[in-house]
């Protein structure tokens, strides 16, 4: 009971490791990027991230060297940006993420470049969880049988939960244990969950494949990287960009509205003050009437 307690504990902390942690987003530019500017790393040469300033039109994607492989990257429209290599926009956190895996939504995360390992040992060690418990519900009713000879069946009544648990665990041992095995081979082979079901990745066409034992260190013996966005800065408002931005998405066309706004609400005035005359004169017209028929 104890182990299980530890191994519940440990689990809740992988949990809250893997769904509080940056997956690693990608800070989005202000404006859309140069297409000569280039950003220099280690393994890759091309224009990944872009600039602050450049034209609007771009084109879709970008060819980048990976360990003596081309490999293409797409524009992101909405973050305005070259997505470096394995990373990709989710629809749903609306963010570009570094190595990109999926989108979780038993942990309301991305999974990403930053907690890849804190979800693969959430979702082994429950697993490991779940057989724990399968194989010790097995050893009570054993011993519940041996205590009072009875069948199986009769220590199955004697102990229900159990059995519950037996079932319980059985079940989800297949799911998690198909996960597991899934992600260890994704792991063996370096592709992510995305790369795996989109570019089917051959062992020779992989540019990220470096080997089993490479692969294993890079996911679990390398430091977590810094995270690229502070959530704590203060927003620093761009006037002259909403401006602009502005007068890119239509600026003329509300300036022509806007007129015709104006010149609306000018012929709306212009009626009601005639329709204000007009009645006046009504009412002046028949105070006259009564104080003529009076002075009769």
């Amino acid at each position: 009971m104890a182990i299980s307690l530890l191994f519940s504990v440990f689990i809740v902390v992988l949990l809250l490791l893997t769904s509080g942690t940056n997956p690693g987003i990608v800070p989005r530019n202000a404006h859309p990027p140069d297409a000569d500017d280039e950003c220099d790393t280690s393994s890759i040469s091309t224009s990944c991230l872009g600039s602050q300033t450049g034209p609007i039109s771009l084109p879709p994607m970008k060819n980048v060297t990976v360990n003596g492989i081309v490999v293409k990257v797409k524009y992101c429209k909405t973050c305005m940006l070259y997505r470096p290599p394995r990373c990709s926009h989710c629809s749903i956190c609306d963010n570009c993420i570094e190595r990109f895996d999926h989108h979780c939504p038993w942990v309301g995360q991305c999974i990403g470049k930053r907690n890849y390992r804190y979800f693969f040992m959430f979702v082994s060690s429950t697993n490991l969880l779940s057989l724990y418990v399968f194989a010790f519900c097995w050893v009570n009713i054993k011993k519940i049988m041996d205590a009072h000879h009875c069948n199986i069946w009769s220590a199955f009544f004697k102990s229900p939960a159990s059995g519950i648990l037996i079932l319980y665990t059985f079940v989800v041992s297949w799911f998690l244990g198909g996960l597991t095995a899934f992600h260890l081979y994704l792991i063996i082979t370096n592709q992510t969950t995305y790369e795996n079901y989109r570019y089917r990745y051959e062992r020779k066409m992989n540019p990220f494949n470096l080997g089993c034992a490479r692969n294993f260190k890079e996911i679990f013996c390398t430091g977590v990287p810094s995270s690229r966005i502070d959530f704590r800065a203060h927003l620093k408002v761009d006037r002259s960009l909403s401006f602009n931005t502005l007068s890119y998405l239509g600026g003329a066309t509300m300036n022509s509205d806007m007129h015709k706004m104006k010149n609306f609400d000018e012929e709306v005035g212009r009626r009601q003050d005639v329709d204000e005359c007009k009645e006046t004169d009504s009412r002046i017209k028949t105070i006259g009437g009564g104080v003529d028929r009076c002075e009769k």
